[in-house]
């Protein structure tokens, strides 16, 4: 695991996490979220063995913007409108998926989460990446939500540690 501090340098440092099938640890405009290719099936893998729950229950995704979130999601209508009206900001919405990410990211009734945070730091990691990110937060399973790097790293096992590649 490496810990770096949030500059240009840690969005290359991501983005080449990710290409590899890591894990990201990484800021946000609410708390800190962890990280994954929402492609890639055995960086999902990886993913729900650190957050400790079983496969199966589904991932929001980060996207750059509305045009993004069409490549994995059809929005209908009162989707659109709430893209236009509430994002970029702290807001999923939920969209009838294209399967177009990995199995596990989707939940069981096709359903897909999407987020545009109102994060630079993230909004550069995926735009660099070319792929959604997930979006959902760092803390394992039941345990305290993480609004500082210690909220995670205090929380979580040995083998939990060990899963995370890089924590920004």
């Amino acid at each position: 695991m490496k810990i770096i501090k949030k500059n240009q340098k840690a969005v290359d440092e991501a983005v080449s996490v990710l290409k590899k099938g890591g894990l990201i640890i990484y800021p946000t405009e609410t708390l800190y979220g962890i990280g994954a290719d929402a492609t890639n099936p055995k960086a999902i893998k990886k993913l729900t063995e650190y957050k400790n729950r079983p496969f199966g229950k589904p991932y929001s995704i980060a996207v750059t913007d509305q045009k993004m979130a069409e490549e994995y999601a059809d929005l209908n209508p009162v989707a659109i409108n709430l893209y236009k009206e509430f994002l970029p900001g702290p807001l999923t919405i939920i969209s009838q998926g294209k399967h177009a990410v990995a199995a596990g990211v989707v939940s069981e009734d096709g359903t897909l989460g999407i987020r545009i945070p109102d994060y630079k730091l993230v909004i550069d990691i995926v735009k660099s990446f070319g792929k959604p990110i997930t979006a959902t937060s760092a803390n394992a399973g039941y345990k305290k939500r993480p609004y500082k790097v210690s909220d995670i790293l205090e929380n979580i096992s040995n083998r939990q540690k060990n899963l995370i590649d890089l924590i920004i």
